[in-house]
């Protein structure tokens, strides 16, 4: 037997073999007898899950609330709207941008068995996913991915590449399990008329400390940190300040603390708390704390004011031994002193 013949032979039970370790790791009963190439999915509103699960073990599920608000299955978390619409967005324009060349199908497959992301789609009310996506690896000018599909319970018999038109990039960093960046980092989302009464602290200098109260007709009322009434102040400027709190988000989840430090930074002295209760009697309250530098914290030498972050702190949301991050320079508008609102000469 000749080297060309070893080769073939080798391939093709390779090929066989990353095949038959694709059919033993992915669900189905089978391969179909025809490829399918029909990945688009046009009626986007109809689809009430999302699965998307990872060859590490990674899980997440997304469900459609009867609000039409997705979530994440069995958390009581909100998901991210923009990596869910992502996902559906890409559903809608998805398209086979070119075949896999004969000579490359059984390789594709096998690395497909190898790495992928398996994305399953389920109608609202649906048991069983109606579209199975399995997301592969670029291609080598990162123009393409490699895909394969699953339809009631038969894989295509042969891959694709695939794109969003329009769009540069592979399609498989849109699919991903982990629920921190999953989920929705909205704090402060309140419409027009939705917020009742805002407390603002600041616990270093109390006398910038105030209230405001809204009436149902719209009136702001303004209040000291004694609660006493303001009888003049800048109303216009009070009112637009309770615009502000509509697109209020968290950079992101305490991944770096151990439990010792979160219990240092929610036993220091806070800095900041805002307090909002909306017209249903509902309250939210988030505190505020530096954030420190631990590595100098935790040193033998006395602690200093610049050990702590200028651009970031540290957030409880409700009381919640699990700290957010937050940038100051989405929070500044939140961080308008009593003075503000003053006449200059009171000021």
């Amino acid at each position: 037997m000749n080297n060309s013949i070893k080769l073939i032979l080798l391939a093709v039970i390779l090929g066989l073999g990353g095949w038959y370790a694709f059919q033993l790791t992915s669900s189905g009963n089978g391969v179909s007898d025809e490829p399918y190439a029909d990945f688009a999915i046009k009626d986007t509103a109809n689809i009430g899950k999302v699965v998307i699960s990872e060859k590490d073990g990674g899980l997440i599920t997304i469900v459609r609330g009867d609000d039409n608000i997705w979530y994440i299955e069995e958390t009581g978390y909100r998901a991210q709207p923009y990596n869910i619409n992502l996902i559906l967005e890409t559903a809608y324009r998805i398209k086979v941008k070119q075949d896999v060349p004969p000579k490359n199908v059984e390789n594709v497959i096998t690395q497909l068995s190898i790495r992928h992301r398996k994305v399953q789609f389920f109608e609202k009310g649906a048991s069983k996913p109606f579209k199975i996506w399995y997301v592969g690896n670029p291609t080598n000018d990162h123009m393409g991915t490699f895909m394969l599909l699953e339809k009631d319970g038969l894989k295509s018999s042969l891959p694709y590449i695939t794109h969003k038109p329009g769009v540069y990039g592979s399609l498989d960093v849109r699919f991903f399990s982990d629920e921190y960046l999953w989920r929705y980092s909205g704090v402060f989302n309140y419409g027009v008329g939705e917020i009742k009464s805002i407390e603002v602290t600041f616990f270093n200098d109390l006398t910038n400390s105030y209230s405001i109260d809204v009436t149902d007709k719209g009136k702001v009322i303004l209040k000291d940190y004694k609660k006493n009434v303001i009888p003049v102040f800048d109303s216009a400027q009070v009112k637009h300040y309770v615009t502000h709190y509509r697109d209020i988000f968290y950079e992101s989840i305490n991944r770096e603390l151990t439990n010792e430090q979160v219990d240092s930074v929610m036993a220091s002295p806070p800095i900041h708390q805002f307090k909002v209760t909306d017209k249903k009697g509902e309250t939210k309250t988030v505190v505020l704390w530096p954030l420190p530098d631990f590595d100098l914290l935790f040193e033998d030498t006395p602690f200093e004011d610049n050990a702590y972050n200028t651009d970031r702190a540290w957030a409880s949301i409700n009381g919640s031994k699990e700290l957010v991050k937050i940038q100051y320079h989405s929070w500044d508008l939140l961080l308008k002193p009593m003075w503000y609102y003053l006449p200059i000469e009171k000021k």
